[in-house]
């Protein structure tokens, strides 16, 4: 698979997943999913939901730290006057 637009994907899945929880209630997709549709959720999401904690996680981690300034191999030299 490429990973030409991962960044893009990933906003348009859940640009959609979004848009799907605001429009019904869980009884209601429960109740209008299909029970293929039903089946595959239920084999698939503890997968991505795992993934997608993990990433959460990690910029969780990511944020927390401080920031720091950033690694220069350049030699910063005064003006002279």
């Amino acid at each position: 698979m490429a990973h030409d637009d991962v960044g893009g994907r990933l906003i348009e899945a859940l640009t959609q997943l979004d848009e799907l929880s605001g429009t019904m209630t869980v009884d209601e997709a429960i109740s209008e999913l299909d029970e293929a549709t039903l089946q595959v959720f239920w084999r698939d999401w503890p997968n991505i939901n795992a993934w997608a904690a993990a990433i959460w996680r990690r910029l969780n981690e990511d944020l927390a730290r401080p920031a720091s300034p950033p690694a220069s191999d350049l030699d910063e030299v005064g003006g002279s006057g």
